[in-house]
């Protein structure tokens, strides 16, 4: 175990705020139904008026899907089961990795294990899980609704806890390196690392 040094703990904070909003927004878009939606306009009728002219009458009526149900306007709202397992089954497994590498986060803050190289390994796997399942359901249906960005918004703060992780796991190592060779019996002049001169 090592201590945290004041820079990587600032970094943790930042990550494992990414990380968890990562969840929430991502367990929001799995549970909403409005991944897509698209306007189907209904058959024009004629109606004709007392002078002779005919007005065309025509309606658009909305339809939207989620993973679960895809619903029409013009059924008064009803909604028909319609499950996407494909989509789901990746974006979850991608969160629950986050999930994880959030965890492992908060508990590396205060003092550094083994764990640390685990960290960016599990928000990557979440990274191509995620991202996977939204191309998957992109290359059937639009992603143009509040759930699909909201997941595309999960993605981005996936994205952006990565290379934190990432530095602050490879910072560590550094110092390890650096601790247990010792700078003064190789020779080495400078600190590898940001140690504050130690």
């Amino acid at each position: 175990m090592v201590a945290v040094d004041l820079l990587n703990r600032k970094l943790s904070y930042v990550g494992a705020f990414f990380a968890f909003a990562g969840v929430i927004l991502g367990a929001i878009a799995l549970g909403t139904n409005y991944w897509s939606m698209m306007g189907v306009s209904t058959p024009n009728t004629a109606i004709p008026t007392e002078n002779g002219t005919l007005i065309m009458n025509g309606n658009i009526d909305w339809t939207w899907r989620g993973l679960f149900y895809y619903c029409m306007s013009r059924d008064n709202n009803e909604c028909r089961f319609s499950f996407v397992p494909s989509v789901f089954i990746l974006c979850l497994i991608g969160l629950m990795f986050l999930l994880a590498g959030g965890i492992f986060l908060c508990w590396d803050m205060f003092k550094i294990s083994d764990r640390r190289f685990i960290i960016p390994v599990f928000f990557f796997i979440a990274c191509v899980l995620m991202t996977a399942g939204v191309f998957e359901y992109g290359t059937w249906e639009r992603l143009n609704s509040h759930s699909s960005r909201t997941m595309i918004a999960a993605i981005v703060f996936v994205y952006s806890a990565l290379p934190i992780a990432a530095f602050i796991a490879g910072r560590y190592s550094v110092f390890d390196r650096f601790g247990t060779n010792g700078h003064v019996s190789n020779g080495q002049k400078y600190v590898a690392t940001s140690t504050n001169g130690n």
